[in-house]
């Protein structure tokens, strides 16, 4: 797993050979919600509200980042 970014209250996480669409999950302490990386639609709700939007700026920010981690972490051979 690869923790993509870590604020104080909500990470940023990409699981290895996870399931399609490419996403990352936003944890945070009340919960965790997944966001497919194409259009940063939420896909899965339970982070908290406000933690997961400023998760969601910081995204948008750094959507090529967020693609490279995908593929590097799920690579089907």
């Amino acid at each position: 797993m690869a923790t993509v970014h870590n604020n104080r209250n909500w990470k940023i996480k990409i699981y290895p050979d996870d399931h399609a669409p490419p996403h990352f999950h936003v944890q945070t302490p009340d919960g965790e919600s997944f966001v497919q990386i194409d259009g940063l639609r939420v896909l899965g709700r339970g982070a908290e509200g406000k933690a997961l939007k400023e998760a969601l700026q910081w995204a948008k920010n750094h959507t090529g980042d967020l693609w490279r981690i995908w593929y590097e972490q799920n690579r089907r051979t």
